[in-house]
């Protein structure tokens, strides 16, 4: 539906000269932030029509012409607003990720694991194998992969369930 509204704006922006309008519809079939920004366009045209987007289509031309002109006016700061709020966001996953003075085994452990487990999965399932093949040997069946998934479940269990029983204990000991 998003793509009939889209197409709708795009007609319509072409016909009353609204270039950024029109630049950003465009993009709406790409995805990710191209995509996010067009969905705010069609959104913002919608507001002022006072409907929801799948009703633009339905709506007198001279109303949504005027929608259009009016969001043209407010493109460059529906933009920066939509940069602004990325840049917070990417502000947020940089201050989790940089958690300063706390020690580094804290956080350390959880990159570690992973590569560990992504090495011992890699050499289980295809190195060795491989060196199998081209040796003759049967060195694979040695390799148990049930503890492999014993400590993947155990890492998992401990990198998503930490936090929880860490809360719990903190709001226990709080009392």
């Amino acid at each position: 539906m998003e793509a009939v509204v889209a197409s709708v704006l795009l007609d319509v922006a072409a016909k009353v000269g609204a270039p950024l309008v029109k630049g950003l519809l465009e993009k709406i079939g790409l995805g990710g932030a191209a995509g996010e920004i067009a969905g705010t366009v069609i959104d913002s045209v919608a507001e002022k029509l006072g409907v929801a987007p799948s009703e633009i289509p339905n709506q007198p031309t001279g109303a949504v012409e005027a929608a259009v002109k009016a969001t043209e006016a407010e493109t460059p700061d529906l933009v920066m607003a939509w940069a602004r709020q990325q840049e917070l966001s990417n502000q947020l996953q940089l201050a989790e990720m940089n958690k300063a003075g706390e020690p580094t085994w804290t956080w350390a452990w959880r990159p570690a694991w992973m590569w560990f487990l992504g090495f011992l999965f890699l050499f289980r399932l295809v190195l060795v194998p491989i060196a199998d093949a081209a040796l003759g040997s049967n060195v694979a069946a040695t390799v148990d992969l049930g503890t492999m998934m014993t400590l993947t479940t155990w890492f998992m269990a401990l990198y998503m369930g930490g936090h929880t029983v860490k809360d719990a204990i903190t709001k226990w000991a709080g009392k």
